[in-house]
């Protein structure tokens, strides 16, 4: 019972360094980010108690709505995207095709890229006057359908999305083949004996057994379309007239131009409730059974 004792005593010795870090750079800043919201405040002046005025503004906030909106349509964008194509490019390398390691790096290799970079080059490509995409339709014959992209407020989240694809689905493709490594082949032998097809193994085996991954890579996938602001702040700046205005941009914009600080605090903790519905959401849509 000593030893046991003694041993938790350790274990907490080492433990609360890394509980103090946390606590710091963690849990504080979402406990006052909570508390600064309850304020109409701008950090350089007094500060006026209001309650849960911000929250009640927030949704009487046409821009706001829209951006929340915005960010439920990167949402169901992003899952769309990445999922099904992620689980396909890494099922493909999981069965060793021609040029696996090569491939696997190659789409990999866009998720490393500082996000600022890539919004500064996809922007380049979607120029209207010399950008690679209207040089590329100009080309093969269908200029008709050259466009200002990041200009037409029809197109332009949708072109965010596209990048948004671009940059991660290496990443999650990562994630999921790694799930599909840790599968015992001994599964697959027992399989290909009794006859199973490519989508009979994968149907049956890889899909149940990368379950629990495919659960986590959903939060990831949900939680970082929410909070995405690198990509949109360089393309569209939240444009054209709030077009792709999503949630973190608006929150800078109140903070920082308008200097409303306790109303983008409100955002913030919008923003977090988000996100942690979303973990609620992938555990009862990703269900997995517990032996």
């Amino acid at each position: 019972m000593k030893s046991v004792l003694g041993n938790k005593k350790s274990i907490a010795v080492f433990v609360l360094p890394a509980f103090i870090i946390y606590a710091v750079f963690a849990l504080f800043p979402i406990a006052y980010n909570i508390y600064m919201s309850l304020f109409k405040t701008d950090l350089m002046s007094g500060r006026e108690f209001v309650g849960l005025k911000n929250y009640i503004g927030l949704f009487k906030d046409a821009t706001f709505t829209h951006a929340l909106g915005n960010n439920i349509l990167m949402v169901i964008g992003s899952l769309i995207a990445h999922m099904p194509l992620a689980m396909f490019f890494a099922n493909a390398i999981f069965k060793k095709i021609k040029g696996s390691a090569f491939f696997q790096t190659v789409f990999f290799l866009p998720s490393v890229i500082c996000g600022v970079a890539v919004g500064l080059t996809w922007t380049f490509i979607y120029n209207g006057n010399y950008g690679l995409l209207n040089a590329f339709l100009g080309l093969i014959g269908l200029g008709d359908l050259q466009q200002v992209w990041l200009s037409n407020k029809n197109l332009a989240l949708i072109c965010i999305i596209i990048v948004v694809m671009w940059q991660y689905v290496g990443y999650h493709m990562i994630i999921q083949l790694a799930a599909m490594r840790n599968i015992d082949s001994s599964y697959y032998e027992a399989a290909e004996i009794d006859g199973a097809t490519s989508w009979q193994q994968f149907k049956n085996i890889t899909f149940p057994l990368i379950k629990p991954i495919l659960k986590i890579d959903a939060v990831l996938i949900i939680t970082g379309s929410l909070k995405y602001y690198d990509l949109v702040a360089v393309m569209t700046g939240g444009g054209p007239n709030h077009a792709t205005e999503v949630m973190s941009t608006y929150m800078y914009y109140q903070a920082f131009n308008v200097l409303k600080y306790g109303y983008a605090c409100a955002i913030g903790v919008i923003l977090m409730l988000l996100c942690m519905l979303s973990v609620g959401l992938s555990n009862k849509v990703f269900k997995t059974e517990s032996y």
